[in-house]
């Protein structure tokens, strides 16, 4: 059972790896890695891109938790009830943290809201309906995931088991923790220095004009 729920993983980490946005982006010559925020989602396509490359990898991210969720419950046919989970555990983790980008990719919302799904899918589409009233409601992108992550790990507390509560929380805290924090950059520029639009050249001419007024 342990090694059959860590080989899950394994191909769950496997196909998470292929991250459609860059795919996308390729075919635009753009990567996604370096244009808006930086995040390689379908919110930030869609900013860079336009709504037909988001919808596009948004596509491709639920496909891909799809394919290995079906490709381990094939393979693993004993658990195959357990498989959404720790498949999905596998492929957020190889979506978040790609290792031929130097581990860092994307925030995982629409790998997680499938494996949710495809796990329990009332839970899953409720704690999805809650999101979209969040994102409805103006709260944000941001809010809304961890709106979707609350809802569901409630739903959880209804069929505990430690066995299934443990992967759904991990993944839960980390698709939090990775949509709260800053964006690495802000409109294709480092998120620390894309507030600084001071142009160096002009207040150096400023300077001079005040030097020559005194």
């Amino acid at each position: 059972m342990t090694l059959d729920l860590f080989l899950s993983v394994l191909i769950g980490y496997a196909f998470g790896n292929i991250l459609f946005a860059e795919l996308v982006g390729a075919v635009h010559k753009k990567s996604l890695f370096e244009y808006g925020s930086g995040n390689p989602g379908m919110a930030n396509t869609m900013k860079v891109l336009g709504k037909t490359a988001g919808f596009l990898v948004l596509g491709g991210d639920i496909l891909k938790t799809f394919l290995a969720v079906v490709l381990c419950q094939y393979l693993f046919k004993d658990y195959a009830s357990l498989v959404p989970l720790y498949t999905g555990v596998g492929v957020m983790l190889g979506h978040c943290f790609p290792f031929w980008h130097h581990f860092y990719g994307g925030k995982g919302v629409a790998v997680v809201s499938s494996a949710f799904v495809l796990y329990w899918a009332p839970a899953g589409w409720c704690a999805l309906a809650a999101g979209g009233l969040a994102v409805l409601l103006k709260l944000g992108l941001k809010t809304a995931a961890i709106i979707i992550d609350a809802v569901y790990m409630i739903w959880m507390c209804f069929r505990f088991s430690w066995i299934t509560f443990i992967p759904a929380l991990f993944m839960a805290v980390m698709m939090a923790w990775l949509n709260a924090r800053p964006n690495r950059l802000k409109d294709g520029k480092p998120a620390d220095s894309a507030s600084d639009t001071s142009d160096p050249v002009t207040i150096a001419e400023e300077i001079k004009e005040i030097e020559a007024a005194e």
